[in-house]
């Protein structure tokens, strides 16, 4: 059963701060130090200011900062404990979209407990300073993104009823996008929310790096507390924003792979063994670029489908089900159709030398959700060649945590990121 709780929110006062969207902000990994420092001067109470502190300096000023904004009423508490709807309006491709996430407080599980699943795998470095920084504030600042099955469709008409309350307030972020953020306090509708996703699964999309962050936390709380811990504080929950798989402003996109090292000799007819490569024979420009794109979206469902640029000077799209036999017998199954591991452990590992070490080091290949980005490193020589991937169905994702395996780092992007300062969950 899973624990999703109404909590005691923490917000920005928009009679305080002014414009409310104004001091929204990006989770800390989507953005340069360069932007960073950018929103952090743009109003003086902008979430990014405490979002994007490090190291233990970092975390202190970070800690003082929202102790000071709590005592000046730049941000209230609310008293009832809630859960909170929150609206993103944005664009993607020229066409305007709309994501609802429901805000709870979960209870932190480790992943083998079966109750909150993740999909990807984590690094070391990312979870010590988020733990740092969720210990020394005292709140989760960024929520997690997390989905839903809701296969009964029970939870949607919860959420489709509740939004037809008033706004609580409104506003236009850094990026233009809009949000607007309900409350949902009221005992009735508050308690049948929680009966529906007690009933559910939690599968992990975005912050892996923050749920283990957290657990961390907690767990060092947990030992300094002793006998007297209850496992019902705060600490033990973490802020999630909720999406059901059926909400139409999901989208899911591509994490394309941009290639560092220098091409073999053979690179064409070794491709041409492993896969039907088709040269589009469109140029390298903008326009190629879309019909590429265009291409892969048409024939996915025909197998792998991976773009390529770079490899003789044109546009390939390699597709095909001859890449599945030489996909290595070691991994997983439940993702080894995935065209994130057929590039990788049928293109980059053994024909470009790509292994996990190379990964490591960041220099051979490195990620991209930005296409035309990848086309023009490859057209300016800052790359050797570009491959371009068509995200997992959200099917594939949730059988793949249900089978207890994770895909590949970057398999996944769920677009756009979850703001940070909509709602903030304190533990003092």
């Amino acid at each position: 059963m899973t624990d999703v709780r109404p909590f005691r929110g923490v917000r920005f006062d928009p009679a305080t701060v002014g414009s409310w969207g104004d001091v929204l902000g990006p989770p800390y990994d989507i953005i340069t130090e360069e932007e960073a420092a950018a929103l952090r001067g743009s109003h003086p109470n902008q979430i990014t200011q405490i979002e994007s502190a490090s190291g233990e300096a970092g975390t202190a000023a970070a800690a003082a900062l929202f102790d000071s904004w709590r005592e000046s009423g730049v941000l209230l508490q609310d008293e009832t404990p809630s859960y909170y709807l929150a609206e993103h309006g944005f664009q993607h491709n020229g066409q305007s979209h709309t994501r609802t996430s429901l805000y709870g407080a979960v209870r932190l599980t480790p992943w083998d407990s079966g109750e909150v699943l993740p999909h990807e795998w984590t690094m070391p470095g990312p979870r010590k300073e988020r733990s740092r920084l969720r210990g020394t504030v005292g709140a989760d600042v960024s929520p997690l993104m997390a989905l839903l099955p809701d296969r009964s469709g029970t939870l949607a008409t919860l959420i489709a009823q509740a939004l037809e309350s008033d706004p609580l307030v409104s506003g236009t972020d850094y990026a233009g996008e809009t949000h607007t953020l309900r409350v949902i306090a009221d005992p009735g509708p508050a308690e049948a929310i929680g009966s529906a996703l007690a009933s559910d699964t939690v599968y992990m999309a975005d912050g892996h790096h923050r749920y283990e962050a957290a657990l961390a936390d907690r767990d060092a709380r947990a030992a300094e507390a002793g006998a007297s811990w209850s496992g019902d504080e705060p600490d033990n929950f973490v802020l999630m924003g909720l999406i059901v798989a059926s909400d139409p402003g999901l989208l899911l996109g591509g994490t394309h792979r941009v290639v560092h090292v220098p091409l073999p000799n053979d690179i064409a007819s070794r491709l041409a063994e492993r896969f039907m490569v088709s040269d589009l024979g469109v140029g390298d420009g903008p326009s190629a670029l879309n019909t590429l794109l265009g291409g892969m979206t048409s024939v996915r469902d025909d197998g792998p489908t991976i773009g390529a640029i770079g490899i003789g000077g044109g546009q390939l799209l390699l597709s095909g089900e001859a890449a599945r036999s030489a996909m290595p017998g070691s991994v997983p199954a439940s993702w080894s159709t995935l065209d994130a591991a057929l590039l990788q452990y049928v293109v980059l590992e053994p024909l470009f030398g790509i292994d996990e070490a190379a990964r490591a080091r960041g220099d051979a290949v490195t990620y991209t959700h930005d296409a035309e980005l990848a086309r023009r490193l490859v057209a300016n020589g800052s790359a050797s060649a570009a491959f371009f991937l068509n995200p997992p169905s959200l099917e594939e994702i949730f059988a793949s945590a249900d089978a207890g395996d994770r895909m590949p780092q970057k398999s996944t992007y769920f677009m756009p990121k979850l703001p940070t300062g909509l709602v903030l969950h304190s533990f003092r």
